[in-house]
């Protein structure tokens, strides 16, 4: 399996007959193989997990599926209200579609060699504020602890099972060709600083009761949050996880480019034996990974 880091929560996946795409908010998504399945998973609809720039992808796979929370179905409601799509500016396309060149990289190749600096970023200014509307495309909405099956178009079946998130929306487990993965979205024990202690309470409550339908599993990834933000409490609910289930390969997310804080885990928590912590320095970062 190839793994690519987008931003943020987002992540790329490469199987033999299909990828998968995690919570898509901003970064550049490589150029994909047309001819296997595309399926574009969203966890909630949180602006830095949810981006209508996805749909655009469509018009470059023709075999990509959309599989979204229940919670997400009013954004799209909202964006289809005035038209049948959405409005896309060409670089959010681009992004989303494998683009090899930007806007201005386009708008250089087009120029003569009289062409002037100025006239060249206007030229690419032009180009990147252009924008077309995207048809909205057949979504599947799955509320939370719910299970479906998609067939991946060569025979194979993803078993999705989603988990309440403690925020908003669900969390993905799937079993494809014998292997699990958990993307954990913002399925996360969320203590803040400052927060009534009746609150950090019931959270804590309601965290590890969706970690029961993890305890004990074997998962062979896991995507699961790691966010400087709750200072004391910033790895409790990542070492909660390690420690319940038995995870091989596991990638922090949904730290805020605070790429440090990956470093001040390994300095103060164990990892446990037959996982491998995946540290994310930049985005794009890819690894090649034996299942």
């Amino acid at each position: 399996m190839k793994v690519t880091y987008l931003n943020h929560s987002g992540f790329l996946l490469e199987w033999e007959h299909c990828y998968w795409i995690f919570d898509y908010y901003q970064g550049r998504i490589p150029r994909l193989d047309e001819k296997k399945t595309v399926f574009v998973f969203c966890s909630h609809s949180h602006g830095d997990h949810f981006n209508p720039a996805v749909f655009a992808l469509a018009e470059s796979y023709p075999s990509v599926k959309y599989v979204f929370s229940a919670q997400v179905r009013p954004a799209c409601r909202k964006l289809d209200r005035n038209v049948k799509g959405v409005h896309l500016s060409e670089k959010q396309i681009g992004e989303v579609c494998g683009a090899q060149k930007t806007a201005r990289d386009i708008a250089r190749d087009g120029a003569g060699k009289a062409e002037g600096v100025q006239d060249m970023e206007a030229r690419a200014g032009k180009i990147e504020s252009a924008s077309r509307i995207i048809p909205l495309p057949e979504i599947t909405f799955l509320t939370s602890r719910t299970e479906t099956e998609l067939s991946d178009g060569f025979g194979g079946q993803l078993q999705i099972f989603t988990l309440r998130s403690t925020d908003c929306g669900c969390a993905f487990l799937i079993r494809y060709e014998g292997k699990t993965v958990y993307h954990a979205g913002d399925l996360h024990w969320w203590v803040w600083p400052g927060e009534p202690e009746k609150d950090n309470r019931q959270m804590t409550g309601n965290f590890k009761k969706e970690m029961e339908y993890l305890t004990g599993k074997t998962i062979d990834v896991a995507f699961a949050p790691l966010d400087a933000r709750l200072e004391e409490w910033y790895a409790k609910g990542l070492k909660y996880l390690l420690e319940h289930a038995k995870v091989s390969h596991v990638f922090p997310m949904h730290f805020w480019n605070e790429y440090s804080v990956m470093d001040r885990y390994l300095t103060e928590n164990p990892v446990p034996e037959g996982t491998e912590f995946h540290k994310i320095s930049r985005d794009g970062q890819e690894w090649e990974i034996t299942l």
